[in-house]
């Protein structure tokens, strides 16, 4: 980033490059032409034109290394890499590099309440937005949840903005500052980007940096590294194992309190959480605390949660058979999401689907879980050769190889009472093209068994 995108700060915008032709950069094109900016695009990939005006102009893709002349402003989309050529031309340009989060933000006519984390994201978005909803307020749910920020500028003032941030769009922002924002956990993932975690870390942090003492910043007091957060916002804490001075907690018996200036007020109970796993107690905790942030009373905080209805492929319950139940978890791409979503089955009572492409994490973290949850386990995928190193004998596991083979396998060694659960630690990109279909398989997969043993 080489200086602020700022339109109110004068001088005029003329020409802009947007890198990246997906939602976020479709969107950034629409947003930059409605203030009358000459667009260029360009993509790594080969792209159709689609709905892009026929004044945009398309660059060739790949081998582009130098900043066309003329452009004051580069947008560019959480999947380009900030080390491209043609971006690390553009800083010794002196040209900002902005991402499309940031370019909405100064049109924004409401306030933000942000939401990162290595896991939960999505989830905790949604959740937000129905809480806010139920509390009589506008809202609108965007950004890393599929529906970009550039796209909702237009609507009333006074709409509150409810945007899961990646820490691929935090890299690219310079004024964008949250009213409320929440740091869910931090777990390794896209090390095969960041390189190790203090860097990835670092690139989510980065949201807080510019907060305010009046703004609120909602962090995981179980999860170190979202304490050591620098921020001047007030710390709003949230922990499932026991008491804060600040935020909220869960009791032994399952009621979640919120603490504010040394008062007690109940919020909700655990079980007002339809959802399955621990991971969504403390999703619902992180959305609660943000929720009150923009005013929202505890009971409409309680019956939004009564009523929502979860995210596909985030543990959800596909069906049962012969009393063994099945769980599509597609979006646990990473450890820490795997190790969340068996930490909350009985011991020794899961048979875990695992594999796919591994980001560079180090996959034995999984193991001492997997060894106390899961009574076997099934390898697919690019990585199935290194959960066999990482698992060693600490579980029986086999070597399953394709998705098809783990359910059939799973579903005829399971016992009633337990639970096969494709969790699977990595990325989807070896066999699937992204999590939505590979969890898509799966449940084809369990209603195809389910329909059969009813046949």
């Amino acid at each position: 980033m080489n200086g602020p995108w700022n339109p109110a700060a004068g001088g005029r915008l003329e020409q802009a490059l947007v890198y990246g032709l997906g939602l976020s950069g479709r969107a950034a094109v629409r947003l930059l032409l409605a203030q009358g900016v000459a667009v260029e695009a360009v993509d790594d990939k080969a792209v159709d034109r689609g709905d892009l005006e026929e004044s945009v102009t398309l660059l060739p893709g790949g081998t582009l290394r130098q900043l066309p002349p003329g452009v004051d402003l580069v947008v560019v989309s959480p999947g380009v890499p900030l080390d491209r050529p043609l971006l690390e031309d553009a800083r010794r340009c002196g040209v900002p590099v902005i991402a499309e989060v940031e370019l909405a933000f100064p049109f924004l006519d409401g306030p933000v309440v942000a939401i990162t984390g290595s896991n939960g994201k999505s989830t905790t978005t949604a959740m937000t937005g129905e809480m806010v909803k139920a509390g009589g307020l506008t809202a609108e749910v965007c950004g890393n949840i599929g529906e970009p920020l550039a796209g909702k500028i237009a609507g009333p003032p006074g709409r509150v903005f409810v945007v899961e941030m990646s820490s691929f769009q935090i890299e690219g922002i310079a004024t964008f500052r949250p009213k409320a924002a929440a740091f869910l956990n931090l777990s390794e993932d896209h090390l095969d980007r960041y390189g190790d975690l203090e860097a990835y870390g670092a690139a989510k942090k980065r949201l807080f940096r510019d907060m305010e003492p009046g703004d609120v910043a909602v962090l995981n007091a179980d999860d170190p590294e979202t304490l050591r957060t620098e921020t001047r916002a007030r710390r709003r804490l949230f922990s499932r194992l026991g008491p804060v001075e600040d935020g909220c907690y869960a009791t032994e018996e399952g009621r979640v309190v919120e603490v504010d200036g040394g008062v007690e007020t109940p919020l909700f109970h655990a079980s007002d959480v339809p959802l399955a796993g621990v991971q969504n107690l403390e999703n619902a905790m992180a959305a609660a605390l943000l929720a009150r942030a923009v005013g929202v009373e505890p009971d409409a905080i309680r019956a939004a949660l009564r009523s929502f209805q979860g995210l596909p492929h985030r543990l959800q319950k596909v069906g049962e058979r012969g009393g063994v139940a099945f769980y599509d978890d597609s979006k646990g791409t990473n450890p820490g999401a795997t190790m969340k979503a068996i930490e909350g089955f009985a011991d020794g009572t899961v048979h875990l689907i695992l594999g796919g492409r591994n980001k560079d994490a180090d996959l034995a973290t999984l193991t001492p879980m997997v060894a106390r949850k899961a009574r076997r386990a099934y390898l697919i995928g690019e990585a199935a050769a290194e959960f066999a190193a990482a698992l060693g004998d600490a579980v029986p596991f086999e070597l399953s190889e394709t998705l098809d083979r783990a359910v059939r396998s799973a579903a005829e060694q399971a016992r009633p009472g337990e639970a096969v659960v494709l969790s699977p630690a990595c990325a989807s990109f070896d066999q699937f093209r992204n999590f939505n279909h590979r969890g898509d398989v799966f449940q084809e997969l369990v209603r195809d068994l389910i329909g059969a043993s009813h046949g």
